[in-house]
């Protein structure tokens, strides 16, 4: 794909660390695994797919389609400590939307590696000739939810208990959105405000 032609990439963290952003590969299964059990188990079930499940983690390392799904991961010594993935459409109404998912493992957050992958998506983004952004979020990623609310994304719909989490839970959905080229722009602002820039 030549759209990913600068990756891979390595990027400074505010730490100081250098981690490489690229596209998840099929060689991958294993970290991918690892880096889901290193999240709290309180957070895997804000996921649509059972990522305690094997068979989930193999099915999205052996069946990417970049042409609906673009998964970024960030790899440092090794292992996996980021994944945000960019999910599209090319029918429907909605197929001027894309929509944003994404972590990164609590022992590495506030260093700017959110930032920069979502920026990373957004760029990306045009090559599907998206215009529009949508996050769907759970009252728990509230944080989350303020972050994305801070870029000029806005909460245009609160869904009562629409998602049923893996435990049975019901809980209700905020629907975020924002237009493109805005929200690429003020992530560009953001990253140089906090000096963390590729390298």
């Amino acid at each position: 794909m030549t759209f990913l032609e600068d990756y891979p990439k390595i990027c400074d963290l505010r730490d100081s660390s250098k981690v490489t952003i690229r596209a998840l590969e099929p060689a991958d299964e294993e970290r991918l695994m690892e880096f889901f059990k290193n999240l709290p188990e309180s957070e895997r079930v804000w996921y649509r797919d059972d990522v305690a499940d094997p068979k989930v983690i193999h099915h999205w390392c052996h069946n990417i389609n970049l042409d609906r799904v673009l998964p970024l991961v960030a790899v440092q010594d090794g292992k996996i400590i980021a994944m945000w993935t960019l999910h599209v459409r090319d029918y429907g109404w909605t197929r001027h939307h894309g929509q944003l998912r994404g972590t990164v493992l609590p022992n590495r957050r506030n260093l700017g590696l959110a930032s920069l992958m979502v920026h990373d998506l957004l760029k990306l983004a045009t090559h599907y000739e998206v215009e529009r952004l949508v996050i769907e979020l759970v009252p728990e990623q509230q944080a989350v939810s303020q972050v994305f609310q801070n870029i000029g994304f806005r909460i245009d719909a609160v869904l009562k208990n629409w998602v049923k989490d893996f435990k049975g839970r019901y809980n209700d959905m905020y629907l975020l959105s924002m237009q493109l080229e805005p929200a690429w722009k003020k992530m560009e602002e953001l990253i140089y405000q906090y000096g963390t820039h590729g390298g």
